[in-house]
């Protein structure tokens, strides 16, 4: 058998695993290239059939290659190699090159396959996810892709496949996805399932909520955040305030003054920052350093003279004004509160309403987190009374749940479904209002739901 590894970012270290994989079996394995590999420690350079022979015979695998270079090899005479097919179990073909970026666009003349391959193995990489075109894609001035551009899962399918155009019976491999994000784009990849049916927004990370001031709304502001599980940053510049005998539900506390408050900040997209602090000037300085950050929501409090001068005071420095407008000042929905506690309440609305319009996740630490395998299943469309919305999941186990979808006999039947059936796939859930009223429901409702396996 003849295994031909072709793409990006990882064809040696398949390459080894499957060599290690072969072995186990009592087979014998030769690892060469149809292109150039770099010279290791066991590799044969300019060998012989007989150094070959002997090498298999002794250690069960040889790694072989003419020179190229002082570090590389190339491939070997195609007379050995027809004469080494005939003995040999299994060979390994790096077919390949990429100059060790994670992400490649092949040239017409490439990849360099072996007319006699019985497998090709295509291999792209999750590592360059994030970066600009230029630093991980090998020529990519082959599709004109802007050098600038950030890779996305959507690209990297795209060049998938690009190589899939040639070679459609192409084994795809995904390799170094990390987080639950990730390890869903691999699995879509893999199975060459359009990624764009998923949304990176909702698998954002639980929602951070840091509290610039901790007085007494910031305490009730503390305690609703807590309810709906926000993870809560509590500052302040005085230690009467800011510490955890007064927070007792916030994951993080501290006492620095407000013109260090940015080294406290998190770095994550979806963070909501509430102004409260005791005075026109700790308020103006929190703001310019919340306004450098990439934030879902930023709010102060204060009147609407206070809000005015602090607003004003900023544009006459050169901040943007349509920037400033960004900015919930006052803060809150005008539900008319009067104490902290109804303060409180008219914050963390806002707050929900600026979320749940950009869709981002209510995800829980639990599953974000995770490295569970199993299948993942996600509330892609909802209509009626359905109980969660778009964007929600749940990871199924043989073992366990991990979160959920909403309960009752929908969920039932996507856990039914997600350990009974294999591959990605949508099922329609719908619970008629005949069927809500048995149970109890004012009314129906229908979900489609995604199922992605996660290795």
């Amino acid at each position: 058998m003849i295994i031909s590894i072709i793409g990006s970012g990882g064809k040696t270290t398949r390459m080894k695993e499957l060599l290690f994989k072969y072995k186990e079996e009592g087979k014998t394995v030769l690892m060469t290239t149809s292109t150039h590999m770099r010279i290791e420690e066991d590799t044969l350079v300019d060998p012989t059939y007989e150094e070959i022979h002997e090498e298999i015979k002794n250690k069960g695998y040889a790694f072989a290659g003419n020179r190229f270079d002082e570090y590389k090899i190339k491939a070997l005479d195609q007379d050995l190699l027809n004469q080494l097919k005939k003995e040999v179990d299994v060979i390994l073909i790096e077919a390949d090159g990429s100059r060790g970026m994670p992400l490649k666009v092949p040239a017409d003349y490439e990849p360099v396959i072996d007319e006699d391959t019985d497998q090709i193995i295509l291999i792209t990489s999750m590592k360059g996810l994030g970066k600009r075109v230029k630093d991980v894609v090998h020529r990519y001035e082959l599709l004109h892709l802007d050098p600038e551009k950030i890779v996305d899962g959507a690209l990297i399918q795209q060049l998938v496949r690009n190589y899939l155009k040639r070679y459609p019976d192409a084994v795809i491999e995904v390799k170094q996805p990390e987080g639950l994000y990730q390890r869903a784009l691999a699995s879509l990849i893999e199975h060459n399932v359009d990624v764009t049916c998923i949304q990176k927004e909702w698998f954002m990370p639980q929602s951070k909520l840091v509290l610039l001031g901790a007085g007494h709304v910031s305490q009730y502001v503390e305690k609703t955040a807590h309810l709906l599980d926000f993870y809560t940053i509590v500052i302040d510049n005085r230690e009467e305030f800011a510490n955890k005998n007064i927070f007792t539900e916030a994951q993080e506390v501290y006492c620095v003054n407000y013109e260090e408050v940015d080294h406290y900040f998190p770095a994550e997209d979806n963070t909501c920052y509430v102004i409260v602090t005791r005075g026109h000037k700790d308020d103006k300085v929190c703001l310019k350093k919340a306004l450098d950050q990439k934030a879902l929501y930023i709010g102060m409090i204060g009147s609407k003279g206070k809000v005015k001068k602090t607003m004003d005071a900023l544009i006459d420095e050169g901040y943007d004004e349509d920037l400033l407008k960004q900015v919930h000042a006052p803060i809150g929905l005008p539900i008319n509160s009067q104490t902290p506690a109804e303060i409180a309440i008219s914050i963390m609305a806002e707050i929900i309403q600026v979320k749940n319009t950009h869709q981002y996740s209510t995800m829980t630490s639990d599953l974000y987190h995770t490295k569970e395998k199993g299948t993942l299943c996600i509330i892609t469309s909802k209509e009626g009374s359905a109980p969660r919305g778009v964007g929600s999941m749940m990871l199924v186990t043989d073992e366990k749940i991990i979160e959920t979808i909403g309960g009752g006999r929908v969920e039932y039947q996507a856990i039914c479904d997600a350990r009974n059936e294999e591959g990605i796939r949508s099922h329609h859930y719908e619970l008629s209002n005949k069927e809500g009223a048995t149970l109890g429901m004012i009314c129906g409702g229908r979900n489609d739901v995604l199922f992605i396996p996660l290795k």
